[in-house]
């Protein structure tokens, strides 16, 4: 196994450097970091051990090209699992947090800070066929292009929860699809704010979709809530506060068996 701890502040300044560069053969890969400074990002794990991947960090990580933390755990792993506070990625192609699951269990990110995309997604979060349920619980989170993007193609369900606002300065403020080996896709979320919609989910998996809203939803281009649930699926149900889009305030389209 690999194992990093930090409790003051790493940095990694000039040329392509991380502030933590981890990459592992073995078995589980392990980062708790505080802060964290890095020119290319500012914490880079690659797992390709049989065990899991886990980051966690409880200060700022900060970047200046590419992406606050980027993960990515190989077909040989198990779970990837993030928990974050303030995340920033850079101003070249940065998402605050870059997460690809292509190992055999769940891909989770949970965020209490603020999660930055200075030049990308604030969070984008990719759950291969191998891999089981996405989750992310996520507070304040911004993106140049998505708030969140999440795509599913595990066995599990995909679910996203926001308590802070979630903005998609380009695109979406939240965009998640479930695929169809997926099973149940769910958004809970407070303020949601897209130049194309608000949040945009389609779900092609066997599960219900199901959208739950608490704060306001805008969709300055498009939609407020744009929803598609294939033949697939089940139910489609929406519970939302304030809605607005250009086009459509919501737009839901159910293909699926249930109600």
């Amino acid at each position: 196994a690999l194992s990093i701890t930090t409790t003051g502040t790493t940095t990694g300044e000039t040329g392509e450097g991380d502030g933590i560069y981890a990459k592992n053969s073995g078995t589980s890969l392990t980062v708790n970091a505080a802060d964290v400074v890095g020119y290319y990002n500012g914490i880079y794990a690659d797992n390709d051990g049989e065990g899991a991947l886990n980051i966690t960090s409880t200060g700022k990580i900060i970047t200046a090209i590419e992406d606050g933390i980027s993960a990515n755990n190989s077909a040989s792993g198990t779970d990837l699992t993030i928990a974050a506070v303030d995340t920033y990625g850079g101003d070249s192609v940065g998402s605050g947090i870059d997460a690809k699951n292509y190992g055999s269990g769940a891909l989770s990110i949970t965020t209490t800070g603020t999660t930055t995309g200075t030049a990308d997604d604030g969070i984008v979060a990719n759950n291969s066929s191998a891999g089981t349920d996405l989750t992310i619980n996520a507070a304040t989170t911004t993106g140049a292009d998505e708030g969140i993007e999440a795509i599913n193609i595990g066995t599990g369900a995909l679910s996203i929860t926001t308590t802070g606002t979630t903005t998609g300065e380009t695109d979406d403020g939240i965009f998640a699809v479930n695929s169809s080996a997926g099973t149940d896709l769910t958004i809970n979320a407070a303020t949601t704010t897209g130049n194309e919609n608000g949040i945009e989910a389609d779900n092609y998996g066997s599960g219900a979709l199901s959208i739950t809203t608490t704060g306001t939803t805008t969709g300055t281009a498009y939609d407020g809530i744009a929803v598609v649930n294939s033949s697939a699926g089940t139910d489609l149900t929406i519970n939302a506060a304030t809605t607005s889009g250009a086009d459509d305030g919501i737009y839901a389209y159910n293909f699926g068996s249930g109600a």
